[in-house]
């Protein structure tokens, strides 16, 4: 080997042996230097900027200190406030660089430019942090001037060097969590993997923090890495064992992919998926197919699969969906609608209380407008149950497990809308708004306190009593039950449905009712015509509807005859009644009209009343009102009118079914 070729040979190796920077390495000396132009940055904003701060911080806070009209504190000095004590004992109040929001600013800039720099949200996150941390050390300096005006001299320098430090902490903080959270997310950006395939089209309601976020695609995404699931589906598990497996987590998805919507946008979502290929969501159109309870959806369905018969077949499950459609396409046609039958809305409307009057009430008049009715109640026999479309079993409210069972049933059927007619389940249901809405079941609760002092006779005589709305002579005491002015009718302080009322004419009697009837109260039993008033109030107070009608005639509390009636004094009564317990939503509102003409209240129930299909066929569609309100909270409900003198009389009808039925969920 020459000399020549052995420098040659050499020089190679020693090439050979030097490190390449790797991409870590390379990514550290950069996020390095970063920190130095951070840090450079930080400073020299700071000697640059921190004069101009001082003054134009001093100067806000002087013009605060005029805008108050407070006197001995003046900023004539331009960086520093002259402050005269209680005994007029001047001091000079300096505004250091520390305690000027200028570092405070500067870090939250270097963090935006060098960490957050690549997303738009940044700058706006930005100026909102430092809008927060100037006002914040505002009021930290305008705190410290008015302890040393007031107070003292020391008070001014305790308070801006001990209080004021832990409130310069906690404004930066919080003004750092303040950009951050503008900044980290989009709340418009859906999940994707790891390779940036979209793995679901979630509704834009759930993109919230902690559900991920879309990043930029790129042209020729990376190949994904091996992941332990994929492998043991695709080379250890049978594959009759990984199909199912996967049919299984597929059906578990349908809930985010399609369940959530209402039935026009499932019937959509279905075309668009079955238009992609029967093959490609097979398991998502079969769980359709088994799941579904809307007819339009599962017409919507078979017509699509129809459509698509020229695809080969693919796998077992296109076969069992093929033959699904072709089973669903022949099977009897429905009976033809009758003229008088309502278009179908698409809308799930659920409807607790449906073993009542009430609730049977709601359910038909639902029905009527063309919505499909899920009903609830606590007993199987209920016969609002049999009448509806859907029906479901749950708890009373004040036992354990109504919440997991009502929500367990909301996740399933995803009604549009809760419609409550029990008022007992108000302090059961308002905590559960938040999940329900979650759900995409909207409702619309009285405030809980209005419920209460509704439903507690006690609140509601103290309530009108305050508000000079007529009401009878009320006591609640064996003490002060004598002075109650007679004849009397003694009453459960919470009761409904005429539960335990006894009637009393003669004085000597009056103590042994009394302690006769549990949590008793003693009214004075009123003279006159005894009404209802059927009303709906909009949630800005409005009354939207109130429908009088007399109780002609009464068997456990609900009417069986009644007439409706037109009275302004009634009306305006009943309206006053409604503010003075702060409620919203439907009531029904009971009382008396004297023959002298004068009304007096007796109760409120914050629900649909017994009597409401009389109040529906005078043309007061407060149902149909109420549940446009829950729907759109914004809108405005116009005010319903009514045709007065519209006489109802009740009989018995007969809902027949088989045992089977009892507790199941339809």
């Amino acid at each position: 080997m020459t000399l020549v070729a052995r420098r040659l040979d050499h020089a190679l190796h020693s090439r050979a042996r030097k490190r390449v920077p790797t991409a870590t390495a390379r990514r550290r000396h950069l996020v390095i230097l970063e920190m130095a132009l951070a840090v450079a940055g930080c400073v020299g904003g700071y000697i640059l900027f921190i004069d101009w701060a001082r003054h134009f911080e001093v100067r806000i806070c002087e013009q605060i200190i005029l805008a108050m009209g407070v006197d001995r504190v003046s900023a004539a000095l331009g960086d520093s406030f002259i402050v005269f004590g209680p005994g007029f004992e001047p001091v000079t109040a300096t505004m250091t660089g520390s305690c000027s929001i200028l570092s405070s600013v500067l870090a939250l800039a270097a963090l935006a430019v060098i960490v957050l720099r690549g997303r738009p949200q940044v700058l706006a996150g930005f100026l909102v942090a430092s809008v927060f941390v100037l006002a914040a050390n505002q009021l930290r300096l305008l705190l410290s001037l008015l302890a040393g005006r007031y107070f003292a001299v020391d008070a001014l320098v305790f308070f801006h060097d001990w209080i004021g430090a832990v409130i310069n902490f906690a404004y930066t903080l919080i003004g750092l969590l303040i950009m951050i959270g503008m900044t980290m997310y989009d709340a418009q950006r859906a999940e994707q993997d790891h390779t940036g395939r979209h793995t679901a089209d979630r509704p834009e309601a759930w993109a919230r923090p902690g559900l991920g976020h879309r990043v930029p695609l790129d042209e020729s995404p990376k190949a994904p890495k091996v992941q332990v699931t994929a492998f043991l589906h695709r080379r250890i598990l049978p594959r009759a064992l990984s199909a199912r497996l996967a049919r299984r987590r597929e059906r578990t998805r349908v809930d985010y992919r399609v369940g959530h919507e209402n039935a026009a946008r499932r019937a959509s979502i279905v075309r668009e998926l079955a238009g992609k290929g029967l093959g490609v969501h097979t398991a998502t159109l079969l769980a359709v197919a088994t799941h579904e309870t809307d007819l339009g959806v599962l017409d919507a369905l078979a017509d699509a699969v129809a459509a698509r018969q020229w695809e080969p077949v693919a796998s077992q499950d296109v076969v069992a969906l093929r033959l699904w459609a072709r089973a669903w396409l022949m099977r009897s046609p429905a009976p033809a609608a009758s003229p008088a039958s309502p278009a179908r809305t698409g809308r799930l409307i659920a409807v607790t209380g449906a073993g009542g009057p009430a609730g049977v009430a709601v359910i038909q008049a639902l029905q009527a407008a063309g919505d499909e009715v899920l009903a609830l109640d606590a007993n199987p026999d209920g016969v609002g149950l049999r009448l509806a479309g859907h029906s479901a079993v749950l708890p009373r409210a004040d036992q354990p497990g109504y919440e997991e069972s009502l929500l367990a049933i909301m996740h399933e059927h995803r009604p549009l809308a809760l419609v409550c007619t029990v008022a007992e389940e108000y302090h059961a249901l308002a905590p559960l708004a938040g999940r329900l809405d979650e759900l995409g079941v909207r409702t619309w609760l009285p405030d809980p306190a209005s419920a209460e002092t509704c439903l507690d006779k006690i609140a509601f005589a103290t309530a009108l009593h305050a508000a000079g709305v007529p009401h009878p002579a009320t006591a609640w005491t064996a003490g002060t039950a004598g002075l109650v002015p007679g004849p009397w009718v003694v009453k459960p302080a919470r009761g409904r449905g005429s539960r335990d009322v006894i009637f009393v004419d003669e004085p000597a009697d009056l103590p042994h009712a009394f302690f006769t009837v549990p949590a008793a109260i003693v009214q004075t039993r009123l003279d006159g015509r005894e009404f209802t008033a059927d009303a709906l109030v909009a949630r800005d107070g409005r009354l939207v509807a109130c429908v009088p009608r007399w109780r002609d005639e009464t068997r456990g509390g609900i009417s069986v005859r009644g007439t409706t009636f037109a009275s302004p004094l009634v009306t305006e009564t009943v309206a006053a009644t409604l503010r003075a317990v702060g409620h919203s939503g439907p009531a029904n509102v009971q009382g008396f009209v004297h023959p002298s003409g004068a009304v007096t209240i007796v109760e409120v129930n914050p629900r649909f009343s017994g009597g409401l299909p009389l109040t529906l066929a005078a043309g007061a569609d407060v149902v149909g009102a109420y549940v446009a309100g829950i729907l759109d909270p914004a809108a405005v409900l116009p005010s319903l009118s009514f045709q007065p003198g519209l006489q109802m009389a009740r009989y018995f009808s007969e809902v027949f079914y088989t045992s089977d039925l009892v507790g199941a969920a339809r």
